[in-house]
């Protein structure tokens, strides 16, 4: 069904249909419950292309994941949808898989079907295209990844109070020899966790050793292989600790299948807190960030920047974090258990 048609059921101008529609204050309230009563008989919605083309805002957000299966992002969309439901307005996501082709090709689509501004959840923030569409397309808020050298709108955590939570746990449980697994080179959250590991390690006199430190990719298989390698070092880590929970678990199952234990031969922590961090059969320490809370304060900061028409100084915003101790950190182990391949007889083929 058309406008037109309900004009004809009306019989009635397009235009006045339209102004009734639009909700007008000139129509007649008469007229305006005739054309209501006919778009329900025929079950007639306006256009959103339309109404887009015609008011410059379609009252659609686009969101850039780089992993919709992970329920970090998960939760952050939620947050998102939380606030934008309750104003009217719809979203689209999108996940990237962290490749940056992919994101630029999704930016395109997403600004070519007028969205009204962006939220990009832990993607990539620099390459000429990358910039040239953030600094000439719609609205858009960060998060978790920053711009460098730019002020912008942006929602994290305090990723330096949270890595320091975590060092100053192991600490205290007598680790000396504390391993690193980042996450991707590209975010700026990582070089922010990386550099309060580093600065933990040389305040409290640690093993500062290049093997110490493996570089991850966010991912449970990417965690088993780092894992394994730090696991085999000789002497070995005490204690793991990773730049998120999907690694941390990674980890774990490394340990398992090389003979290890957790918490008893090695200690790990994870970051983000996800809902299986908390699950009776894993029970992993790890520092928890509000996801939700930070959607939410994503989606509120892209309305105010809309209503303002990208007028304003940007903001950031910064959460708390909290460290959730629990099963799989302990004191630090003796060191009588050795590895399997110091053994005669390996454990796990």
């Amino acid at each position: 069904m058309t406008i037109g048609d309900v004009a004809k059921a009306c019989s009635l101008a397009v235009s006045t249909v339209s102004n009734a529609l639009s909700g007008k204050p000139y129509v007649r309230k008469e007229t305006r419950r005739k054309v209501q009563e006919a778009a329900d008989r025929l079950s007639y919605r306006p256009s959103a292309v339309a109404q887009a083309l015609r008011t410059s805002r379609s009252s659609t957000i686009g969101v850039l994941v780089p992993d919709i299966t992970n329920p970090v992002f998960s939760w952050m969309v939620r947050g998102i949808d939380d606030v934008l439901f309750r104003e009217g307005r719809s979203l689209f996501v999108c996940s990237t898989e962290g490749r940056e082709d992919k994101q630029i090709q999704y930016m395109h689509a997403l600004i070519d079907r007028q969205v009204d501004g962006l939220i990009l959840i832990s993607q990539h923030t620099h390459g000429d295209d990358i910039e040239a569409i953030l600094d000439n397309g719609p609205p858009f808020v960060l998060i978790h990844r920053r711009r460098r050298g730019h002020k912008e709108d942006y929602v994290g955590i305090d990723n330096d109070a949270g890595m320091r939570l975590a060092m100053n746990h192991l600490v205290e449980l007598g680790h000396r020899r504390i391993a690193f697994i980042r996450g991707p080179t590209t975010s700026t959250s990582v070089e922010e966790r990386f550099g309060a590991y580093r600065t933990v390690i040389a305040e409290a006199r640690l093993a500062a050793e290049a093997n110490l430190v493996f570089q991850g990719d966010y991912t449970i298989e990417g965690g088993m292989q780092a894992g394994k390698f730090l696991l085999e070092q000789v002497p070995r880590p005490t204690a793991i600790l990773a730049a998120n929970d999907f690694s941390a678990l990674g980890v774990i199952e490394a340990a398992m299948r090389l003979g290890f234990r957790v918490p008893e031969d090695v200690s790990v922590i994870g970051y983000d807190d996800i809902f299986i961090a908390r699950m009776p059969q894993v029970q992993l320490t790890t520092v928890y960030q509000p996801k939700r809370d930070i959607g939410g304060a994503a989606a509120t900061q892209l309305l105010r920047r809309i209503g303002a028409l990208r007028r304003g100084r940007p903001k950031e915003v910064i959460f708390p974090v909290e460290l959730h101790v629990r099963a799989t950190t302990a004191p630090a182990y003796s060191g009588s258990r050795v590895g399997p391949w110091e053994q005669d007889e390996v454990l796990v083929p």
